[in-house]
This record gives structure tokens, sequence and C-alpha cells, in this order.
């Protein structure tokens, strides 16, 4: 069995929902760091991102991996590239009518159904923005799974320390599942009986917007029972 020094989640006597979201054009009308950061380290946003794919084409590199490159090369001289300056940018980001209510509104709906409603995010966005926008300082996320830095003794961004898209945004559905949150936990590779499953597939719902949301669109599909 895997180290259990990690806190995990465990079976509930109700049932649990958990809710799924992408967060780029999914609960926000643009990338977030469209938002507000590209346009103060002197880019504008097509420019950007034209040469943030040009460099993943040219080196076989991870997109996502190359507009975090970009991020910390384009703020050299401008910014300093902190968690702080990221939680900032996040607290600018324009959300969708809505969405500011819709995590507490639709948690106690489910408690009136007798019902826990979890919700999680699972973005290739940044997590350090993410945490910095009102709806994440409110508590409404379980858990916010997305790319992010390592950052030093003085907070300053100099590592990629997570990475998340397309396939192995998966892999946080079965965490989810399993209520094996941490993403250091090696448990999620544990065998889990049906009866000790806390939060089966056919309970999960995913929301998302692109290409990227489609593996996990598919593997929550698999399991939707039709009565």
């Amino acid at each position: 069995m895997a180290d259990n020094k990690f806190t995990r989640k465990h079976k509930e006597r109700k049932p649990v929902v958990a809710i799924c979201y992408d967060f780029d054009k999914t609960l926000s009308p643009d990338d977030m760091q469209a938002q507000g950061y590209i346009q103060s380290v002197g880019y504008d946003i097509k420019s950007f991102w034209a040469e943030s794919n040009k460099l993943a084409e040219d080196n076989d590199m991870d997109q996502n991996l190359a507009y975090m490159y970009e991020m910390m090369e384009k703020a050299r001289g401008r910014l300093v590239f902190t968690k702080d300056k990221l939680e900032e940018y996040g607290a600018k980001v324009n959300l969708f009518p809505g969405v500011e209510d819709w995590f507490e509104r639709i948690r106690q709906y489910g408690l009136e159904q007798n019902v826990i409603v979890e919700h999680y995010i699972i973005s290739s966005g940044l997590k350090e923005m993410i945490e910095g926008t009102t709806v994440a300082k409110s508590g409404a996320f379980e858990k916010i799974y997305a790319s992010s830095f390592y950052f030093d003794n003085y907070g300053v961004a100099i590592w990629p320390a997570q990475v998340v898209n397309y396939t192995n945004k998966t892999q946080f559905l079965f965490r989810i599942e399993k209520g094996v949150l941490d993403i250091n936990d090696q448990g999620v590779n544990d065998y889990f009986s049906p009866e000790d499953i806390r939060v089966p597939f056919r309970n999960m719902v995913y929301i998302g917007d692109s290409d990227t949301d489609i593996p996990c669109m598919k593997l929550v599909n698999t399991y939707v029972v039709i009565l």
C-alpha cells in the first residue's frame, strides 16, 4: 500500500456528486493570461500566443510548458514574477455572469436533496491565478488541479511544478473517485472495492469547452447509467 501520511477523503453516508470544471472559456470568457498579464509585459494577445505556440512546435515542447516559460521570460525587466503577483492578476479575471454565486447555490441545492456536492477545478491554466479569483478565495473549490510554478524562498517562480493538459487531466478524476486528492499520494494506484469508492464516475459531471476536455468527458460518459 502507498504511504498513508496524506489526508484522504472517505466514503460519506450521503452520496457525493463531484462537478469538475475547466476554467478558461468555461468559467471565464477568455484565457486568464489575456486578462491583464500579457498586456502588462508589452505584448498583444495574438502575438504572445503565436510566439508561445511556435516555441513549442520548434522544440517538440508541451504547449503548456511553452506558455509558462514565455510568461517567465517576458516578465524579465518588467515585473517580479512572484506567486503574489500572479494572484493579483487572478483577482482581475472576469467570470461569466452567474458564476460568482453558482457554486454555493448548487451546494445548498444538493443539501436539500440529501446529496453532498463538491466542486473541483481541472485546468490547463495557472493554479496561482485561479487561487487569486474571488470564487477560489471564497472557498468554492474542494481542490484546484492546474498548471503551477515552483517558487524560491523569495516567492519568485523559477521552474514549473505541475503541468496539466489533455489526457493527464483524467488522472485527477481517478483521484476524486477514490478521495486520494494529493498529487503526490501514490494511493491513487491502490485497488478500491466498489463499496469503498467515494465518488463513482456516474456521480461526476465534467464541464469544459475545448479539445483538451474531451478525454475527461469521455471517461465520465463511459460510466453513465442510462435508465
